[in-house]
């Protein structure tokens, strides 16, 4: 019996047009529309090698000249030497001038000005903390101490792309839009909301049966959506989310079953029609996506400064910020605890579900 209404909830729910076209291609929409309103911006977000200027005489330091080579290396800075600070009036191109550990000039206050400043902060400080350690321990791992942290955190040598973020909680509306598929199934098995639920409560298959096949529907179409969508952002449109794909499906996985139980709470919680529900489905998922930061991203980081919970119990915030962490981080342990949050909303919504479901009666179907 279970094959069996699995067979047919799954037929019906393909026939649901409209359903498909919100699912998956109003999300491709957007991400054309993203795409040709963002596209240029990236190229315009990629960190570019500093030209710097250094005090011919402070280069003579062996320490500090092999320093700036590292900065070279590393593309970070592109270093001449001068014997002032006048090179920054007649070299357009320099942006700083290092004229000792502690003094800087600069033209202007700048992005570049501002890494300038920090990678030289960094550096004395770390430069005067090893000659107070070496003073009172000669045998200390100076390794170490130069490890503590990078000069310039450029996790796995990714830029930084602004325009990725938009697509990624475009990604987490797409996983949330998946309630209609749970919606649909409420109306189909209860018995005050639909002819089809009135025909349902009186067949001789257990509810839950049903119940439970057409909840494993929902959630395999809504799951296919998310991949297909993920496909259509990584290879048509070169969004980037990095090599941990069976991460990334582990999370389209448990998402689409967040966006299926959401759409069963909104179905059993009230008795409006199915197009008022569905309103509220698309209002609500909506108001998720701007405060994850889908139309305005600074949206995302005041809500963080002045009532982060909200973007705790936000599932489109959510796996945004999961597909975010899963990319630029090398570390998995943000990335888990956005899947534990995602699992915990998931969990407070199915039981939410079932306190409305439970103990119904009708007097008359």
């Amino acid at each position: 019996m279970f094959l069996h209404s699995f067979k047919n909830t799954f037929k019906l729910l393909l026939r649901q047009k409209a359903m498909l076209f919100w699912a998956l291609l109003f999300p491709i929409v957007l991400g054309i529309f993203f795409k040709l309103a963002f596209g240029n911006i990236n190229e315009n977000s990629k960190f570019k090698t500093i030209d710097v200027a250094v005090n011919e005489t402070l280069m003579q330091d062996e320490n500090f000249k092999n320093f700036m080579n590292e900065m070279e290396d590393e593309k970070y800075f592109k270093v001449v030497e001068s014997k002032n600070e006048d090179i920054l009036n007649t070299n357009e191109d320099v942006k700083a001038y290092i004229d000792s550990m502690d003094k800087i000039y600069t033209k202007k206050s700048g992005i570049s000005e501002t890494i300038v400043e920090t990678i030289m902060n960094s550096y004395s400080q770390k430069v005067s903390m090893i000659t107070k350690i070496m003073q009172k321990n000669p045998t200390a791992d100076i390794g170490k101490i130069l490890n503590v942290d990078d000069h310039i955190k450029d996790v796995s040598r990714k830029n930084m792309n602004p325009v990725n973020v938009f697509f990624y909680t475009l990604l987490g509306m797409t996983t949330i839009y998946g309630y209609m598929w749970g919606l649909f199934v409420s109306f189909q098995y209860e018995a005050n909301l639909s002819t089809n639920a009135k025909r349902n409560a009186v067949s001789p298959t257990k509810k839950s049966v049903m119940l439970s096949a057409s909840v494993l529907v929902s959630w395999i179409i809504n799951f296919a959506i998310t991949v297909l969508f993920i496909a259509y952002l990584k290879y048509a449109l070169g969004v980037g989310f990095g090599d941990r794909i069976g991460a990334l499906i582990g999370l389209a996985s448990i998402s689409s079953l967040c966006g299926v139980a959401f759409g069963i709470l909104i179905g059993v919680s009230n008795k409006a029609s199915l197009d008022t529900k569905i309103g509220m489905g698309i209002a609500i998922t909506m108001l998720m996506s701007f405060l994850a930061g889908m139309m305005v991203p600074e949206i995302k980081v005041i809500i963080a400064e002045k009532l982060p919970v909200i973007n705790k119990i936000n599932p489109v915030a959510v796996v945004t910020d999961a597909v975010y962490s899963l990319y630029y981080y090398d570390s998995l342990t943000r990335f888990n605890k956005d899947v534990i949050n995602l699992l915990i909303i998931t969990v407070v919504f199915v039981v939410a579900s079932l306190f409305f479901m439970r103990g119904k009666e009708y007097e008359s179907l």
